[in-house]
């Protein structure tokens, strides 16, 4: 496996979010409709966040304010200080902390009640998906649960993939150029199957043609 060509990559993406940051909210390349974000915010009410909760790759906080409503303390994690600071300025709650942190070499100091991802798992390289499912496993307490959301593949249209490149890889305008990201797109039966072989029990529910949620807990022993 060509590790430095991937590490490349990942070092482009942070790149791009950093760069990217500012005009996030206004231009996001994850917009989310009315009704896609009523029905996910729904989702994530029923699902209940409560206690001691972990948000991986926060971005500007737009789901930070709506997890902070539930739980007793969060933590949100980002690689990008230009996001932190922007997610810190959103949500000023002394039951929320941030970190900045590289997720692929980050490790958790404490168990959490639940973990909570979106629009993050499809920037998860192939190589990458195990180790990055080890992590949540190591962030969880025994009774804790996962919830994520991310795009489903019929989003692909709108991207620009890259020919050649390492791990699925999009290239996305940036006021400067333009910057590459990984972008996984996974059919909600394939991602479900994928994760039972890593002993993972998950839901995945479709939201509108551009959504999915997904919801489970690490399988019974």
């Amino acid at each position: 496996m060509p590790q430095d060509e991937l590490d490349t990559l990942l070092a482009e993406q942070v790149a791009y979010y950093r760069a990217f940051a500012p005009e996030y909210d206004v231009n996001s390349p994850l917009p989310y409709d009315p009704a896609s974000r009523a029905a996910l915010s729904a989702a994530l009410d029923a699902f209940q966040p409560r206690g001691e909760v972990l948000e991986l790759a926060c971005g500007t906080g737009q789901w930070t304010a709506e997890l902070a409503r539930h739980v007793s303390q969060l933590t949100a994690v980002d690689a990008s200080p230009e996001m932190l600071a922007l997610a810190s300025a959103r949500v000023q709650d002394k039951r929320v902390r941030f970190i900045e942190a590289d997720l692929f070499g980050w490790q958790p100091e404490q168990r959490y009640d639940a973990v909570f991802f979106s629009a993050w798992l499809s920037h998860v390289p192939p190589q990458r998906f195990d180790r990055f499912w080890t992590l949540v496993e190591a962030c969880l307490a025994d009774s804790g649960r996962v919830f994520l959301i991310d795009e489903l593949p019929a989003v692909a249209a709108e991207e620009e993939p890259v020919p050649d490149a390492v791990a699925p890889t999009v290239e996305r305008p940036l006021g400067s150029g333009a910057g590459r990201v990984v972008k996984v797109f996974y059919e909600p039966e394939a991602l479900r199957d994928r994760v039972a072989k890593l002993g993972w029990q998950i839901e995945v529910h479709t939201v509108g043609w551009r959504f999915f949620y997904a919801t489970g807990a690490r399988a019974p022993a």
